[in-house]
């Protein structure tokens, strides 16, 4: 990644960018890794009969959900940073 003085415009755009193909990356290897395993799982005897290892693997695929809500959550902070910067000069601190 580029090295850039934090709170900058390009600071954010070269973050935004990253974010943004980060987040593609990551749906296309959910969308052609976990998704087809998951939906040959998904049955009604899968939640039938939940036990501790449904359990672990229902915890492994909501940390593959909280990681693009964290990807999101960063894409809206840099955007919203483009849209309206803090403006950080000697007369405001």
């Amino acid at each position: 990644m580029f090295k850039f003085d934090k709170n900058t415009v390009p600071y954010h755009i070269s973050n935004l960018v990253f974010y943004v193909l980060t987040l593609v990356a990551v749906g296309l290897i959910y969308y052609f890794a976990f998704l087809p395993p998951l939906l040959e799982v998904t049955s009604d005897e899968f939640f039938a009969n939940f036990g501790l290892r449904q359990a672990g693997g229902t915890a492994f695929f909501l940390v593959l959900v909280i990681v693009p809500i964290l990807l999101l959550i960063g894409i809206v902070y840099h955007l919203f940073r483009l849209i309206k910067p803090v403006d950080k000069t000697a007369a405001n601190n």
